[in-house]
């Protein structure tokens, strides 16, 4: 597992797991990280619907799964 300096150095109040993906981890407006244990240099930017406006869904990620806590999701 790599160590992610800007997730140490996020405030409380920046940090967020309110992604599609339950492993997404987002520090206020600067990145979503992927934290899936199975994938080499987990914790990484995902590259995903959030950083590509939409083009590209984390849901075709292969890694994805849902993040049940998001509200509207299931």
């Amino acid at each position: 597992m790599t160590i992610n300096l800007v997730e140490m150095m996020a405030d409380e109040d920046e940090s967020f797991w309110d992604q599609p993906c339950a492993y997404g981890h987002r520090v206020g407006n600067h990145s979503v990280y992927c934290h899936n244990e199975n994938w080499k240099d987990a914790p990484r930017k995902c590259h995903n619907t959030w950083y590509t406006g939409g083009k590209y869904k984390d849901e075709d990620c292969p890694g994805f799964k849902p993040n049940k806590k998001l509200k509207g999701k299931s």
